[in-house]
């Protein structure tokens, strides 16, 4: 099926003069669909992976949060699943700081008729919308745009607000220990695009958007992370050169105040 032009994203296909930080503005939305398909590997394959894993952990009665739902794409699945599955008693709310994406979200949730009584779409930040009652929280792509001061608080209060054997789910671009693998990684990553139609204005353009906005921790490090603020089963479902996703689920009953 060919593309829309509308929504191909042609947002560095032109030279830019003065590139200014990457942000998710209005032209961003509206393509970003196209983006995340044609930069993310495997973006299709890792949504219905965290359906699937959203599916099996949800618990009946409880929400479940995406932090950074962008168009709601992870939402409309795991709606399309509850439907599949006859599952009822749940709600789901979705949180972007993007007035633009949160837009977006809501055409997309109207045009594959979720049931959105029971979905909930927010803008605001991350840090001052509650998280309470969850038994799965998302964060697809998210936590790397969040600033490393600050991850450690915005994690505890996810565990703090999920039930026992609720989940965290995170995908993230990640750095290398190791500066061969480093380079020969991105080598792929950047042929990845490539193969995807983008060009190499787009994708120096883009890499200079993204520099001090996107700021990627090692594996290591981010299970650290996890670790510290309490979640002690941690395990990696996917993972393709320079980007990993994880699962954490709680296993403690409490932690300490955030």
């Amino acid at each position: 099926m060919a593309k829309d032009s509308k929504k191909q994203d042609k947002v560095f296909a032109e030279q830019i003069t003065n590139i200014r930080p990457f942000e998710f503005n209005e032209n961003v939305a509206h393509v970003f669909d196209d983006m995340a398909e044609r930069s993310i590997p495997f973006y299709k394959e890792v949504q219905k992976m965290v359906t699937t894993l959203a599916l099996t952990y949800f618990q009946e009665g409880s929400v479940i949060y995406d932090l950074g739902s962008s168009t709601a794409t992870t939402i409309s699945l795991i709606s399309q699943g509850m439907k599949d599955h006859d599952i009822e008693d749940y709600s789901m709310i979705g949180i972007d700081s993007s007035a633009a994406m949160c837009h977006e979200a809501e055409v997309k949730l109207d045009s594959v008729k979720a049931d959105k009584s029971k979905i909930t779409i927010k803008e605001g930040d991350l840090f001052d919308l509650p998280i309470e009652n969850a038994s799965v929280v998302i964060m697809n792509y998210t936590l790397q745009f969040i600033d490393p001061l600050k991850r450690e608080k915005l994690i505890r209060r996810i565990y703090k607000g999920l039930r026992h054997n609720g989940i965290l789910l995170v995908s993230d671009k990640m750095l290398q220990s190791n500066t061969d693998s480093s380079r020969i990684f991105i080598e792929n990553y950047y042929d990845m695009k490539r193969s995807n139609g983008y060009s190499d204005l787009e994708i120096s353009q883009k890499r200079e958007a993204l520099e001090n906005v996107l700021i990627p921790y090692s594996v290591k490090e981010e299970v650290a992370l996890f670790r510290n603020c309490g979640f002690e089963a941690i395990d990696m479902f996917f993972t393709w050169y320079n980007f990993s996703s994880f699962i954490c689920t709680k296993k403690n009953d409490e932690i300490g105040d955030y």
